[in-house]
Parts: C-alpha cells; sequence; structure tokens
C-alpha cells in the first residue's frame, strides 16, 4: 500500500501555492500525494472568508479521516504557514500520521526583524508585494481566526510523536527565525530535524517557472525525508 501525502496551504493560500512540490512528489512511486483548498479560500465562493478557525480543523479530521478509511496506515502531512499549524495538529491527534513537515509553519508571525532590514535597509520590497496585497484583500475579522487558531493549537506540539523535518527560510518576511527552534524545543518526535533554507523568502513552491532548479533541491530533500532511512539521516544539513 502506498503512503499518503497531505499537502496543506497557508493562509489566504491556494493549492497553487505548494503546486511545484505536489508535483514533484507525485513523480515518486511511493506515494500518492493529496492537496485541498481550505474552507473560506475559494476566491468566487459568497462564503469567501466568511468561516471560524474550527471549520480548518473540521478539514483536517475530514481528510485524515478520509485518508484512514482509504486504508492508508500511513500519512505524511505538509503544512505551509498557517498549514503548519494544521499540519501540526493532525500528528497530534492521529496515530496514523507518521511523519510531519513543517515549512515556514506560522506558530508566531510577523517577523519585523527580516521587514525592518528589507525596507529600511536593502530597500527590496519585491517579496512584499504578494504578502500585502494578499492581505489587503482580507478581512480583519478572517484574520483574527488565524490569531485564534495558533492561540488555540500552539499547544498540540508538545503531544507530536511524529518523525519531523522543520524547514525554515533564513529570510523569511513573515515568520520569525525564531520559531523553527521554539518547534523543535517543544515537539516529543523522536526523530527531529532543524533545517534553514539559505536565501528563500516565505513562499517556496508556488508554480512559477522561476528558481526551479532551487525549489527541485528543496523539494528532493523532502523526497528523501519523507522516504526516510540511511540515505536521510546522510544528506541532512542545518542549512541547504
Amino acid at each position: 500500500m502506498k503512503k499518503a501525502i497531505l499537502i496543506i496551504h497557508g493562509f489566504i493560500g491556494t493549492i497553487s501555492d505548494n503546486e511545484y512540490l505536489q508535483n514533484y512528489l507525485t513523480y515518486d512511486s511511493n506515494f500518492d500525494v493529496f492537496s485541498k483548498t481550505l474552507p473560506g479560500h475559494f476566491k468566487n465562493n459568497e462564503d469567501y472568508q466568511k468561516v471560524e478557525y474550527l471549520e480548518w480543523i473540521k478539514f483536517v479530521d475530514l481528510e485524515i479521516t478520509e485518508l484512514i478509511n482509504h486504508g492508508y496506515k500511513s500519512i505524511y502531512v505538509i503544512g505551509h504557514s498557517m498549514g503548519g499549524i494544521l499540519a501540526g495538529y493532525a500528528a497530534s491527534k492521529y496515530k496514523e500520521v507518521k511523519k510531519v513537515v513543517f515549512l515556514n509553519a506560522a506558530y508566531t508571525y510577523l517577523n519585523l526583524k527580516q521587514t525592518k532590514v528589507d525596507i529600511l535597509e536593502n530597500r527590496d520590497y519585491k517579496d512584499y508585494i504578494e504578502v500585502f496585497s494578499r492581505v489587503l484583500h482580507t478581512s480583519f475579522p478572517f484574520f483574527l481566526e488565524l490569531v485564534k487558531l495558533v492561540k488555540e493549537y500552539y499547544s498540540c506540539l508538545k503531544d507530536i510523536k511524529a518523525d519531523a523535518l522543520i524547514l525554515q527560510s533564513d529570510m523569511d518576511q513573515v515568520i520569525p527565525i525564531e520559531t523553527p527552534m521554539e518547534i523543535y524545543n517543544t515537539i516529543k518526535s523522536p526523530e527531529k530535524y532543524v533545517t534553514y533554507l539559505e536565501g528563500e523568502r516565505h513562499m517556496i513552491f508556488d508554480g512559477s517557472l522561476e528558481n526551479r532548479s532551487r525549489k527541485h533541491e528543496i523539494a528532493e530533500y523532502i523526497r528523501i525525508f519523507l522516504n526516510g532511512g540511511n540515505k536521510w539521516r546522510n544528506i541532512w544539513k542545518e542549512k541547504i
């Protein structure tokens, strides 16, 4: 039986945010890869943004339960940004979740240090345009649902025993650089790894043609972790 991978996108995101990673993992015959849009994120739907954070939790419960009911005994969950919190919840609750990948997980957010360097010192606005444009198209009540989610489910970290890979972009304009070590020091996983992605921003795996070789490198790194074994232990690095 193949192993299932569930990829969960972030706040105000879409499944296209991790399109490259999803397509890349699909080529591995060991995995069946799944990704769906979170409630409240269908932009053409009349209920766009009109959800409470518990609907995101119910979504995860439904997706994991369906995978279990279809016979998957090993499920790997990858969560980007807010999706990292949902991935952590799944790993804390379901014994079938054997591995979890935190990708710029939003257990803390608003990286003012990096913003100061980018905006005030380097005058670099490029990577903020998409983030700010998404924020401008949301509402304050919707953002508060993210705040509630983090507050309510941060504590799930201490219940995680699945193998964990914590990936953090070292130039992430959203997530503080200290976040991965907070995760690492809280989870109870017997095998847990932190890797910093050098020169990367918050968005890594969108479907654009930009930086394809770099996307390939990071996606392959994740694929090897999910497959496990000595090959993974031999290639793990603190920075890539």
